[in-house]
């Protein structure tokens, strides 16, 4: 399915061709993906709210998860700093990349596209998605319809997956 670019949109990607690194294309793209996923679930911030939990490990977690996501996008922009220097492919982790994309979107109280998942995984989709099925068996992350459009699924982090990368954060 293809799509005709108009003239204004190919003179913004001849000028970013120009004047930008590869990464930083790569951090527009993912920040474009992830304003679609916002856009596609109407959040405006308005809709986040925090469910009470019986005090624990957890929600401790739950509370904390902004400063938490805070140190799981600054571990992310280390690893995508690790791009510049040494060839991609040897640095892959798509699960962790995800499980952290995934964490910085839950403290926002977003969900993620499977697309934009794949996108942040920095592997081939093939093989992204067979990192999302197996997050998925291991319950750490589940998988939702759009209501909206049912060619659209979205992912967050289960309660065990919360708890796994929350507790990882702290400690780190």
């Amino acid at each position: 399915m293809g799509t005709t670019l108009s003239r204004e949109t190919r003179t913004i990607l001849d000028s970013l061709a120009e004047d930008w690194k590869p990464a930083q294309i790569r951090d527009l793209a993912a920040t474009l993906f992830r304003l679609a996923d916002s856009i596609e679930q109407g959040w405006d911030g308005s809709n986040s709210q925090s469910i009470f939990r019986w005090p624990n490990r957890l929600h401790r977690i739950e509370r904390n998860a902004v400063n938490l996501a805070w140190k799981a996008k600054c571990i992310h922009q280390n690893r995508e700093k690790r791009r510049n220097f040494v060839p991609a492919a040897l640095l892959a982790e798509p699960a962790w990349d995800m499980l952290l994309e995934l964490f910085m979107q839950y403290a926002g109280g977003a969900k993620v596209s499977v697309k934009s998942l794949c996108h942040a995984s920095h592997a081939p989709a093939t093989t992204a998605l067979r990192y999302i099925d197996e997050l998925e068996r291991l319950d750490l992350i589940r998988r939702e319809r759009s209501p909206s459009d049912r060619r659209v699924s979205f992912l967050s982090l289960t309660d065990k997956g919360v708890l796994a990368m929350g507790s990882y954060l702290e400690e780190h």
